[in-house]
């Protein structure tokens, strides 16, 4: 599942002060370009709004779009 601006997420691994199981907010989307060996020439960065109000970056593979409804009471 593609994730967007707006979206809500859950991080699929643990990170430096985020624990896996998390949500956040996507807040942007930055085009990233890199020449290094071994790496995708081209990706997504996504500024992500965790809980605590702090805003941290990440790529796709760190994240889980949240289905709606899912965590409703």
């Amino acid at each position: 599942m593609k994730v967007g601006v707006g979206d809500l997420v859950e991080f699929k691994y643990s990170s430096v002060s985020i624990r896996k199981g998390a949500l956040g907010l996507v807040l942007n989307k930055e085009f990233q370009k890199t020449m290094e060996p071994g790496r995708p020439r081209a990706y997504f960065l996504y500024h992500i709004q965790t809980l605590d109000g702090r805003v941290r970056r990440f790529d796709q593979s760190y994240l889980k779009k949240v289905t709606p409804g899912l965590y409703s009471t």
